[in-house]
């Protein structure tokens, strides 16, 4: 089994993302220190100008909220067609993860299960006399019921 090279982007890909690259780098000239105070979009334009459009592919979701609130935090000029199309490539790209994070299932063993107790219980773990187990006898940390 031989592992091959991940596949290189478009060409039209990689000169879109340097065109986007540039257009961000301008824009963040403007402004001494930009970079440093906006770490996302100065990581973004380096992705951009080395990778091209799959940069934004390849940022987490975190960092891409990120990225968006950075980009829409900037007075974008509206005639800048690069600044614009990467403005709208990003707010796609994370609407459509959020779509997708939505849309999977539940899964018990990621979502905390809170459940009811007593009174009587509560105040039992309060004074540190609680349980190891449900009245089921299913231990507190998770583990099944023990045969009694």
């Amino acid at each position: 089994m031989s592992l091959s090279p991940p596949p290189s982007p478009a060409p039209q890909d990689r000169l879109r993302g340097r065109l986007m690259a540039e257009a961000l780098g301008r824009l963040l000239d403007r402004v001494r220190g930009s970079r440093e105070v906006l770490p996302h979009l100065a990581a973004l334009e380096r992705g951009l100008l080395a990778e091209g459009l799959p940069a934004l592919a390849a940022a987490s979701t975190p960092a891409l909220g990120r990225i968006a609130s950075q980009l829409a935090s900037l007075p974008l000029p509206e005639d800048d067609r690069p600044l614009q199309d990467l403005l709208h490539r990003v707010m796609d790209s994370l609407e459509a993860r959020r779509a997708e994070v939505s849309n999977q299932p539940f899964d018990i063993e990621k979502t905390v299960v809170i459940e009811e107790m007593s009174h009587t219980d509560f105040m039992t773990i309060q004074r540190a006399e609680a349980p190891t187990e449900f009245d089921d006898g299913r231990s507190l940390d998770g583990r099944p019921a023990q045969p009694r």
